[in-house]
């Protein structure tokens, strides 16, 4: 009994891994085109195809194939997550809170869609919103200096400096090259 050849997807899979590993984002989408036409229409390969169209600022595109990655599989919570990430690149504040919300439905903790959503209302100017849900993340993550940033941005946004500027001291204690806190910090001085 001859065997079966051994599909070559798995090697195009770790291609396109490796491409990405060394900033080659056009030849690790090269290398998904060339999966079998199973596998390239396969979750996983057209979750990895809107992941790097993200990170070559193709977003519009992204945001289709990540619309498309979460059809084939709806209970996946990765390609909403995902698909985040182009929404806010092209600042579609309202699409991306939508998005969010879906996720925390699903997953009401999910440490990703609740830091996202804080970005999100931040940059839709609900200032307030954004303060409650950095500090809900602070509870459970304490260390966590984007958090702790983000949080000092959204009171700097509602006046409160004094909270501010204890919150980015606060981050630069553990990160003292945080820029974030660092621009803060100017910012407050002005």
């Amino acid at each position: 009994m001859v065997a079966a050849p051994r599909s070559a997807d798995p090697s195009l899979f770790q291609e396109s891994y490796d491409r990405e590993a060394t900033g080659r984002m056009e030849d690790a989408l090269a290398a998904l085109d060339r999966l079998s036409e199973a596998k390239r229409g396969g979750y996983v390969a057209v979750l990895r195809r809107a992941w790097l169209l993200y990170k070559i600022g193709r977003n519009t595109e992204s945001i289709e194939i990540y619309e498309k990655a979460t059809a084939l599989d709806p209970q996946a919570i990765e390609a909403r997550l995902g698909l985040l990430l182009p929404l806010m690149a092209e600042r579609r504040w309202p699409a991306a809170e939508k998005v969010a919300r879906d996720v925390l439905k699903a997953d009401p903790a999910n440490y990703l869609a609740t830091l996202r959503l804080a970005f999100i209302q931040y940059n839709q100017e609900r200032f307030g919103e954004s303060k409650t849900l950095y500090k809900k993340l602070l509870a459970s993550y304490p260390s966590d200096v984007e958090v702790r940033a983000g949080l000092g941005w959204a009171l700097v946004k509602l006046g409160k400096k004094a909270e501010a500027t204890a919150a980015f001291r606060e981050v630069l204690e553990v990160s003292p090259k945080n820029v974030l806190s660092q621009q803060g910090l100017a910012a407050l001085s002005k």
